[in-house]
């Protein structure tokens, strides 16, 4: 089991809020992060996974995972479009559905 798991990378699942631009979609946000990362991370595999009610939830390997926090919290607004803050990284994805999204708990499956 273990081999499996280090050979695919652990993954990080990181919570984050919009502080400015509140209508931000996930296809926005996954461009954005693919145009700063696809230089420094090319095979870092950072996923958007969701974004409801300005609060959404970005998926990295553990080992692009400080990068990754911090590509997210430098977006602009004023450049951007938006400007993210990042709430709490997470080995699982269900720790922040329960802390952040208490309503979204089976309906946001993807």
């Amino acid at each position: 089991h273990m081999v499996v798991r280090e050979k695919v990378g652990r993954k990080r699942y990181i919570a984050f809020e919009t502080v400015e631009g509140a209508n931000l979609t996930r296809s926005r946000l996954s461009r954005a992060l693919a145009d700063r990362l696809c230089d420094e991370l090319p095979d870092s595999r950072i996923e958007v996974i969701f974004i409801v009610e300005g609060k959404g939830i970005v998926r990295s390997d553990h080992r692009g995972v400080k990068r990754t926090v911090e590509i997210l919290n430098a977006f602009e607004a004023h450049t951007d479009g938006f400007k993210l803050k990042t709430l709490k990284t997470s080995g699982t994805i269900k720790k922040l559905r329960k802390k952040y999204f208490p309503g979204y708990e089976s309906s946001a499956n993807r």
